[in-house]
């Protein structure tokens, strides 16, 4: 694959500063001109998503560490996207949680000190 511009964003790996090998980067999905890349690393086995853009001022990337293999890369790509909805529900319940989680975390610290 010829990866053109993107290939210096993705020669190392961020965890271990393992070189990549061109063939471990893979494109996961392409639309317009936005795309989504993933690799895995040889060395230290952690996966990296990026989804770069290209536009006339230039290209951005960003880059996030997973541990998904490839083939969790093409599933998630091609689920339905999240709605709005959902990530409000979401947001409610780990709201929830969280406020619960570090009450318990100083009833407990309260008690040790």
């Amino acid at each position: 694959m010829n990866l053109g511009p993107m290939l210096p964003l993705m020669t190392h790996c961020p965890m271990c500063k393992a070189l990549y090998a061109e063939e471990a980067v893979k494109l996961v999905r392409e639309q317009a001109h936005v795309k989504l890349y993933h690799s895995t690393c040889r060395t230290c086995k952690h996966g990296l998503f990026y989804y770069v853009v290209q536009s006339e001022g230039g290209i951005s990337a960003v880059g996030l560490i997973t541990d998904a293999c490839g083939s969790d890369a093409i599933r998630l790509a091609e689920s339905p996207t999240i709605t709005a909805d959902e990530c409000i529900n979401t947001h409610r319940i780990i709201s929830k949680q969280s406020k619960d989680l570090c009450q318990n975390l100083l009833d407990i610290r309260g008690k040790l000190a």
